[in-house]
């Protein structure tokens, strides 16, 4: 049975960063005159790659990276104008986030000792170190993503957006001018395979953000579309530890030792008494249905857990704890939504390219179906900064910096195979 909600609506698909975002700054924007709701297919908001990342924000791209530089101070200052909000009106960001600017340490292995002033009480330091405080650039705040998950959902909430969670879109229907006019979705343990619990929402808009399950969306819901979205596998193992030492905005640091051993290796305290670390990456893993986790290799979080044994401080709180028994807390797999081009998508698909045919009825190519997608590793950096833009585009108003890179059928490749490396899509 298929139940019909009669609101017009936008509709958000995925509850991260980059969904969450967008929807704050449109409900900011126009307050009750819209109807949002954003449906998340895990059990809760801020469940995969946004909460389980290292919690840098930063513009400090390198090489392939250079075209990202715009995107990430304009994304970096509006973090920024929330910190400072939090000061003024106490709106909770600062304290839930541990925001903390200038926080992203390296380590290089051949010096003298210059800089390990700034490293935090819980590394473990060598007087043969050096400490680069610009290895992310000269503009850098730590968050504990958590935190970040945190704030935003209630900003949503008290700002009228609606959240539905353990729901997944399985159709959209589209008007004869390849306009969105509702969506489907079901609700997870409802119905039963043979008689599934159906709800049709009626809405003008539609967003496409749910991480790196967008290209498979993409390809079911618009099966005749001739945009294939360009996708990389990129799929980080991470493990968590108690901080041993007391949990002062001091302790909030980024630290690498990616110069130390050659490859991907952070470790990042946070403000709730916790340190994380991600090692190299997994260029090959499969990708997991859609609403569900993956099990991280247990070989690479020993290797984490023994890295950890050699660089943090565990001795830090007292002596009867130097030689106490290292425990993780937690560990898993996160999946990054890495587009081919390395830049991300925020773009309103063409209403011809949904089908392959056809066009609006006013001429506009206006479809209603936007995609906000492929950030990589830089959701966090970048996903106030995207959500601004796309609430913008959405409103059909001029957007702040031009889209023109990051936009369907602009630089980016989109036609052809819409696979990643060796780890295919999961099913939906």
């Amino acid at each position: 049975m298929t139940k019909t909600h009669s609101q017009n609506v936008i509709v958000f698909i995925g509850g991260g960063i980059i969904g969450l975002s967008t929807a704050y700054n449109l409900a900011k924007r126009h307050g009750t005159h819209i109807k949002i709701k954003i449906v998340e297919a895990f059990g809760k908001t801020f469940t995969a790659a946004s909460s389980t990342c290292t919690g840098c924000i930063n513009y400090g791209f390198t090489r392939d990276l250079v075209q990202l530089i715009g995107l990430g101070k304009y994304s970096f200052d509006l973090w920024a104008e929330e910190a400072q909000r939090s000061t003024a009106s106490s709106n909770g960001f600062i304290q839930l986030t541990g925001y903390r600017p200038r926080s992203c340490f390296g380590i290089e292995p051949e010096g003298n000792g210059q800089g390990l002033d700034l490293l935090p009480d819980w590394v473990r330091r060598s007087s043969s170190w050096n400490v680069d405080d610009q290895v992310l650039g000269a503009h850098t705040a730590m968050v504990n993503p958590i935190g970040v998950g945190e704030w935003i959902t209630k900003q949503c909430l008290d700002l009228g957006v609606e959240i539905q969670t353990g729901v997944q879109v399985v159709d959209i229907t589209l008007s004869p001018e390849n306009q969105v006019q509702a969506v489907t979705c079901v609700k997870k343990g409802t119905g039963g395979e043979n008689c599934p619990s159906l709800t049709r929402i009626k809405c003008k808009q539609v967003v496409l953000a749910c991480g790196p399950w967008t290209p498979t969306l993409y390809r079911t819901l618009f099966p005749l579309s001739p945009i294939h979205l360009q996708w990389n596998t990129d799929a980080g193992d991470w493990a968590e530890w108690e901080n041993p030492c007391p949990t002062t905005q001091l302790t909030t640091a980024f630290v690498s030792f990616a110069h130390i051993i050659g490859e991907k290796l952070e470790f990042a305290a946070r403000n709730n008494g916790t340190i994380w670390a991600c090692g190299r990456r997994n260029l090959t893993a499969p990708l997991p249905p859609t609403g569900q986790m993956d099990k991280p290799d247990p070989s690479l979080i020993q290797e984490l857990n023994d890295r950890a044994l050699e660089w943090i401080n565990w001795g830090c709180r007292c002596k009867e704890t130097t030689h106490r028994q290292l425990q993780i807390l937690s560990s898993g797999r996160a999946f990054r939504p890495a587009s081919k081009t390395g830049l991300p998508i925020i773009s309103e698909v063409p209403s011809p390219d949904l089908t392959g045919g056809g066009c609006s009825g006013d001429g506009s190519n206006q479809s209603g179906v936007f995609v906000c997608w492929g950030h990589g590793s830089y959701g966090l950096t970048l996903g106030m900064g995207s959500g601004k833009l796309m609430s913008q585009l959405m409103s059909r108003e001029k957007t702040d910096i031009d889209l023109s890179l990051f936009t369907l059928g602009g630089s980016q490749s989109l036609h052809g195979d819409d696979g990643g490396n060796t780890g295919a899509p999961g099913k939906l």
